[in-house]
């Protein structure tokens, strides 16, 4: 039985504090809608009615819960120095949510969606898309690359990397200047002798 009926930003908070709370305690795995409803004193269909499921009410309380983090978009005047700036703090982002969750968030939401879907979203529909533009503008402007060269292969690789990076956990510091260093900065650097 409810004991004390609370109803809109209240409720949704006590929830989101109740997720966030559980989730550090048990890690994503092990986290239900169940735990979630009993400490937060309420009923799954109350979390229903809000969210579609455990993935969803964790992002919801991952953005009460995290600093907020503000994507710039970098011009320090080198390509390499930019792609840095622009991907490591994604590092801080994983280690706050721990790996396990975000693995978890991105098995479960992806099951939801088809393939195309998916696709379309590491293509388009992400916000770190638009950036990568600029960025890629601002290096072709430098005669760093040849924009005008870039295929949307090309220009989506750094989202599939880090994708598959997360995917398989090993999405760190090293990986990152990795992934730049060795792979990016060369395909990016080849624009100029094509």
């Amino acid at each position: 039985m409810i004991k004390n009926r609370r109803r809109g930003k209240e409720l949704e908070e006590a929830i989101l504090d109740s997720t966030w709370k559980l989730l550090k305690e048990y890690g994503y795995e092990n986290l239900t809608m169940d735990s979630i409803a009993e400490n937060a004193s309420t009923t799954k269909t109350v979390l229903y009615r809000r969210w579609n499921g455990k993935a969803e009410i964790i992002i919801a309380a991952a953005k009460q819960h995290l600093p907020e983090f503000k994507i710039a978009i970098p011009n320090s005047g080198d390509l390499k120095e930019d792609l840095v700036e622009l991907f490591l703090p994604l590092v801080d982002i994983i280690e706050l949510l721990e790996a396990d969750t975000v693995r978890g968030i991105l098995r479960d939401q992806l099951q939801k969606v088809s393939f195309i879907d998916i696709l379309s979203t590491i293509n388009t529909e992400n916000a770190l898309t638009p950036i990568l533009e600029q960025v890629f503008t601002y290096a072709h402007e430098r005669k760093e690359i040849d924009k005008e060269k870039l295929t949307n292969t090309t220009k989506t690789l750094p989202m599939n990397l880090i994708i598959n990076a997360v995917l398989v956990g090993n999405l760190n510091k090293k990986t990152i200047l990795h992934m730049i260093d060795d792979i990016l900065m060369p395909t990016y650097r080849h624009t100029l002798d094509m």
